[in-house]
């Protein structure tokens, strides 16, 4: 579509826009620290915002050495989709940035809704770019729709700090944030850029075009720095937030042992508030969607008032909180999927051994401890994960004499929490357990005094543990 009408060029506020946004953007990328080579990649809607940023950055990147492309997402939720790919890659062509369009599948009745479904769908098309910093165009009228929104669903400090100019972790930059779309608009007709409007912004349905057209206009006649306030107010939230993760950070640290797990009676020492802010750390950790207050608050409960003996295990998002005698883990819901169906190769020989995706076998060579190398030279060894429902007890003769063990009684002597169990690799020799990796091997096979071994661990991946 053209340019929205306008004179061309009219700066917002007496001021020049253009300049205004460059300036922005400059900051942001000195605060981001990065460097001459770069490579930033522009989630390109074609809306004016982020058509603005696109050209910005083109404009920029031979002056500060870094190499810039565009992703853009095509939903098909649009009649107009098609054509908004198309005029984003003309936009790049006319600005030799390199443009790629993504076409996804939005399932509205995923139970997020059309708006939140489109969202999740374009998060993980830009979360899977090859870039340093997946850049943004969200602007000052965007925060502070965000602040309203998250007022009106009850959330914390964390919620109202809305969106941050840098996120470290997923490498995502927003340099807009501090300019309006007034400006972000006049400076798209001083340049004589175009864009297009996406026709489901009229639509009151959603809540954030209700807040935009109906609540944030009324707020401005009567306040008219609320759209300044609200983003100053985000950014003040951001710094509080970011020191109460860094108290909520340095309490996991302190509380998490090395298996990953936490310990009920470091969660009580904390009190509430604190225990809460651990867990979030932690979930936030393995990159998990904050639950709901009461949702979160229950788990905590459940945690710490189970008895001593139960197995507790509270499903947040894609982890599930698991209680096991007196610790707790966070671990993926699907953990030892892998290990129901079974899985059986020959060792390999090598040091490290990757067993299905649940973990590492790994070796080393030793005197006097762990596996026989005469004994592995003479006898070929197969590596198992023998997974759940299997009728049969494995046994292993330890000792001297030998004493035939369960894997039961190993797993509990050591502390192996039961939902790692299915998933540890066995090494067997012609259906006989040879060695627990990390937890026994048999007197059959077990190196002597002086004598050259093998000692066998298991590492496993560090979501499962």
């Amino acid at each position: 579509m053209p340019p929205a009408a306008g004179s061309a060029g009219a700066p917002a506020g007496g001021r020049d826009a253009c300049a205004v946004v460059d300036e922005a953007i400059v900051r942001a990328l000195d605060r981001s620290g990065m460097g001459r080579g770069t490579t930033l990649c522009v989630g390109l809607s074609g809306g004016c915002d982020s058509t603005v940023l696109t050209d910005a950055l083109a404009r920029l990147a031979p002056v500060r050495g870094f190499s810039v492309r565009a992703v853009h997402v095509h939903h098909g939720l649009s009649p107009n989709a098609a054509g908004w790919a198309r005029r984003a890659r003309d936009l790049c062509r006319g600005l030799g940035v390199p443009c790629t369009v993504s076409r996804v599948q939005v399932d509205p009745g995923g139970g997020l809704g059309l708006e939140a479904a489109a969202r999740a769908a374009r998060m993980a098309v830009l979360a899977q770019q090859r870039a340093d910093w997946i850049v943004l165009g969200h602007h000052r009228d965007d925060q502070a729709e965000t602040v309203l929104l998250q007022l009106l669903r009850g959330a914390g400090p964390r919620g109202l700090a809305a969106m941050p100019e840098l996120h470290e972790r997923r490498r995502w930059l927003r340099p807009l944030l501090e300019v309006s779309r007034a400006d972000i608009e006049s400076c798209a007709r001083a340049r004589g850029l175009s864009w297009v409007e996406d026709e489901s912004n009229a639509s009151e349905a959603f809540d954030r075009n209700f807040l935009r057209t109906r609540v944030l206009p009324l707020l401005v006649e009567r306040f008219p720095g609320a759209r300044a306030a609200l983003a100053r107010s985000a950014r003040l939230l951001g710094e509080a937030d970011a020191l109460l993760r860094s108290v909520a950070d340095a309490d996991l640290a302190q509380a998490r042992a090395a298996d990953g797990s936490v310990s009920i009676g470091a969660l009580r020492a904390l009190g509430d508030a604190r225990a809460r802010a651990l867990l979030r750390a932690w979930l936030d950790g393995m990159d998990e969607p904050m639950p709901a207050e009461r949702r979160l608050a229950e788990a905590q409960r459940q945690l710490l008032s189970a008895a001593v003996d139960a197995q507790v295990a509270v499903r947040l998002g894609s982890h599930v909180l698991r209680r096991w005698r007196d610790r707790v883990w966070l671990v993926p819901a699907s953990g030892a999927a892998a290990a129901e169906e079974g899985w059986l190769q020959p060792w390999d020989a090598r040091a490290r051994m990757r067993v299905g995706e649940g973990g590492l076998l790994v070796s080393r060579a030793a005197r006097g401890a762990g596996v026989s190398q005469h004994w592995l030279r003479e006898h070929p060894i197969e590596v198992r994960i023998r997974g759940r429902g299997r009728d049969e007890v494995p046994r292993i003769a330890v000792g001297a004499p030998p004493r035939r063990r369960t894997l039961r009684n190993l797993w509990q002597e050591a502390g192996v929490p039961p939902w790692l169990r299915p998933g540890w690799p066995l090494l067997e020799h012609e259906g006989r357990v040879i060695c627990v990796p990390g937890l026994a091997v048999a007197s059959e096979a077990q190196a002597r005094p002086g004598e050259p071994g093998r000692v066998f661990d298991w590492r496993p991946a560090p979501g499962r543990r």
